[in-house]
């Protein structure tokens, strides 16, 4: 457990500056850069495997500009339409559709990117991988665990 902290910790401190990050090609945060150096070194990456990650992270990001960038425009236009006291229901409906499919189209994206990754990796480094996840999924629960004395310090 004690191998999963560093990384846990770091996708914390990451994960704003991710959302906020600036637009593909350009230089990485400063946070985005150690949690990049934090993935290679936990996962133990090679340098072929760093080059292809690099690849698809930049597909990635350059294949969700533009999905984000609708969604917020199809958004802004049915937030108009609130703002008029009684949006057309019609109009309404077509654009809360839009939206759902560019999320579904934004979700697909993001699932090729980490089919992609899962797919460069060894055996030990996806089950590495692995133990991110489920900590990923329980870290909710450990502070109430701490806070009974339950986890070992």
């Amino acid at each position: 457990m004690k191998h999963l902290l560093l990384p846990i910790l770091l996708v914390a401190l990451v994960a704003p500056a991710a959302a906020q990050s600036d637009a593909p090609g350009d230089p990485l945060h400063p946070a985005m850069e150690a949690a990049r150096h934090a993935v290679i070194n936990f996962l133990d990456l090679d340098q072929a495997q760093v080059e292809a990650w690099d690849i698809l992270w930049a597909d990635h990001r350059t294949a969700e500009e533009p999905l984000r960038q609708q969604i917020a425009d199809v958004q802004a236009q049915i937030d108009d339409l609130f703002t008029t006291g009684a949006p057309d229901p019609t109009e309404l409906g077509l654009l809360v559709i839009e939206r759902r499919d560019l999320g579904d189209a934004l979700v697909d994206v993001h699932i090729m990117y980490v089919d992609g990754f899962q797919a460069l990796l060894d055996e030990e480094q996806s089950r590495r991988l692995g133990e991110i996840r489920v900590a990923d999924r329980i870290q909710r629960w450990i502070p109430a665990f701490t806070a009974y004395d339950l986890v070992k310090r």
